[in-house]
């Protein structure tokens, strides 16, 4: 004889299903509560699977976006400049013509002297140094890293040598860089230099006009060749991975909406 057991599970407002497990012989009717609750269990899962999924592809997207943009924003002026076309410093030197902007490339043959360097308020640690560098059309300033300063000062020795005996300097110091404008007290500082130590007048000083000056910037311009392409991609790939998600989830959206 069949057996049965009725069990009554409250649902809502005061309504009840009734759920009868048979034995024996018995039937199941409506018998589905274990089930709906493994199944409620395995769909809390799955949405807690969705929603980091979601969470790491915009963690990945974001990442992308922001570490491309600050490798190429705080590269592109330089990498700009290594795309120009280099113009040899002793080229510049002896027949001139250098402007703002210009890429410069090659090895310093000589150089007068130091005339100014660049430090902090107690003087204590210098940044720059600053040379005189004899060009075709006057006088330019030579910027350079205090990294420099040892090469600098024996360049500087054998230019005195080599004006005295005619021995061209045998240490000429690689550089690469750009031209830019001399700023604050640097073209006063080098015209007092060039009247009191180089013996030019005033008239001829100010002729020249305004001087102009090398950057060294060897290590940046290699960084940028480097950083700049690689921020371009990381950005790009941020942006195509952000279409390529608001494309499919909008797809998504629709086949949900025609259900």
């Amino acid at each position: 004889m069949a057996e049965t057991i009725n069990v009554f599970w409250t649902c809502g407002e005061g309504s009840r299903k009734k759920y009868v497990f048979g034995h024996g012989n018995g039937s199941r009717e409506d018998g589905q509560g274990e089930r709906m609750i493994t199944g409620a269990r395995g769909n809390w899962k799955e949405g807690w699977k969705q929603d980091l999924a979601k969470m790491l592809v915009w963690f990945v997207i974001g990442g992308l976006c922001i570490t491309g943009f600050g490798l190429l924003s705080g590269n592109v002026r330089n990498f700009w400049i290594t795309l120009k076309r280099g113009y040899d410093v002793e080229y510049l030197m002896e027949n001139g013509g250098a402007k703002e902007g210009m890429h410069v490339t090659g090895k310093v043959p000589y150089v007068y002297d130091c005339f100014a360097n660049l430090s902090d308020f107690e003087d204590t640690n210098v940044s720059a140094y600053y040379y005189a560098l004899p060009c075709g059309d006057g006088m330019m300033i030579l910027s350079v890293p205090a990294k420099q300063y040892d090469d600098m000062e024996q360049l500087w020795e054998e230019t005195w040598q080599y004006a005295e005996s005619g021995i061209r300097p045998s240490s000429p110091v690689p550089v690469e860089g750009y031209v830019t404008k001399a700023k604050g007290r640097l073209p006063y500082l080098l015209s007092e230099y060039m009247v009191d130590v180089m013996g030019y007048s005033r008239e001829e000083v100010d002729a020249m006009g305004e001087p102009l000056v090398i950057q060294y910037a060897m290590e940046a311009l290699q960084r940028a060749r480097i950083y700049a392409p690689v921020g371009m991609i990381l950005l790009c790939s941020g942006i195509l991975l952000l279409i390529l998600r608001l494309f499919l989830g909008k797809r998504r959206m629709e086949k949900e909406g025609r259900k």
